[in-house]
C-alpha cells in the first residue's frame, strides 16, 4: 500500500509539474481582422499531451501533435482542412505566441485559470 500511495504522489507531482496542463483563456489578434476569444485544454496521459481549443459558439478544434519543449509549447489547428501553427512561449501562467496558416496570421495572449 505504501508503494501505491507513493507512486501516486509522484505521478501527481510529475503531472503537477508540466506547466502547460490545464485551462488557457486565450485572446487571439488575427493581423486583418478582429480580435477573439477561446478557452485552451492542454490535458496529459501516459507523458503524452492532448488538448481542444474552443470558443463560445461551439467550435472545438483538436490540437494536433502538442509538444512543450522547454517554455516553446507548439500544436497545430486543422481549420477548413488546413493546417494552422501555433508557436508559443509559457511563462508561469502566461502563454504568449503566434500562429499562421493560409488564410490569417496573427498572435495570440493567454491567460491559466486557477
Amino acid at each position: 500500500m505504501r508503494y501505491l500511495i507513493a507512486l501516486l504522489l509522484a505521478v501527481t507531482m510529475w503531472a503537477a509539474e508540466n506547466p502547460v496542463v490545464g485551462t488557457w483563456d486565450v485572446t487571439a489578434t488575427p493581423d486583418q481582422g478582429e480580435k477573439t476569444v477561446w478557452t485552451l485544454v492542454v490535458k496529459e496521459a501516459d507523458g503524452k499531451l492532448s488538448g481542444t481549443l474552443s470558443n463560445a459558439e461551439g467550435a472545438e478544434l483538436p490540437l494536433v501533435n502538442p509538444k512543450l519543449d522547454g517554455k516553446q509549447f507548439q500544436f497545430t489547428l486543422m481549420i477548413n482542412g488546413q493546417p494552422y501553427t501555433v508557436e508559443n512561449k509559457i511563462d508561469g501562467k502566461k502563454i504568449e505566441g503566434k500562429f499562421k496558416g493560409p488564410d490569417a496570421a496573427g498572435s495570440l495572449v493567454a491567460t491559466k485559470r486557477g
